[in-house]
């Protein structure tokens, strides 16, 4: 009788075991689902700054030897850019350089295309330093790839053609843009912050400390 009770006894501790487990198991999985909840909800919530940019529109100064002006906008604060993969052209067409003014970025590959059926050679040097980017020639039909790693300004010359040239602006930021005739420009995706505002038009560069407000729309850089 007393092995009997003894036995019920050792069964009912193994019932309350199995069900305290269980229970156990049970709570923990729903605590671990709602720490997972919370963790996808709190890194769902972070800021989208991509509502605050908008496009503003501009006027800037135009050269005094009739050459396009290129506008860039750098941020104050340091920030990583990447390079677009897609080439930009500049064509040797009509015994021209086309376009007069080609805009890249650092890292961004630039063709140097000879489109017509005459041999041509291309000399590219910053115009800061004077050193010589490449000096090749462009066979009738050929192309000629290039990454520039310095921001600046470079000349574009043919020494077979004298009366050829243009210019590349390499820019350490994808806000840029080559402006109209009449100096006036738009720039993409621009949020609020301070920016150094870099004009360079013909052979002069200036430079302007910029602001962009929560309202900000319009920029003059003409400094009237």
């Amino acid at each position: 009788m007393q092995v009997l009770i003894s036995r019920f006894r050792n069964i009912g501790k193994a019932i309350c075991l199995v069900l305290a487990g269980a229970f156990f198991m049970t709570n923990c999985g729903n605590s671990a689902q709602n720490s997972m909840e919370i963790t996808s909800s709190v890194a769902d919530s972070g800021p989208d700054d991509t509502e605050e940019s908008r496009t503003i529109s501009g006027i800037a100064p135009t050269s005094t030897d009739g050459s396009l002006t290129v506008v860039l906008l750098e941020p104050s604060t340091s920030q990583e850019f990447s390079a677009p993969d897609e080439p930009v052209q500049m064509d040797q067409l009509g015994m021209e350089f086309l376009p007069p003014v080609l805009l890249a970025t650092v890292g961004q590959p630039v063709h140097f295309h000879n489109g017509e059926d005459i041999l041509h050679n291309v000399r590219v040097y910053n115009i800061d330093t004077k050193e010589t980017a490449f000096n090749i020639s462009t066979p009738i039909g050929g192309t000629y790839e290039h990454y520039f790693d310095t921001a600046g300004t470079y000349r574009v010359a043919c020494d077979i053609h004298p009366q050829m040239g243009a210019s590349v602006v390499i820019a350490a930021t994808p806000y840029a843009t080559v402006a109209e005739r009449n100096g006036s420009f738009t720039l993409d995706g621009i949020s609020p912050g301070q920016y150094t505002a870099t004009i360079q038009a013909g052979p002069d560069r200036l430079q302007r400390s910029v602001t962009i407000d929560a309202d900000t729309t319009e920029l003059d850089l003409t400094g009237n």
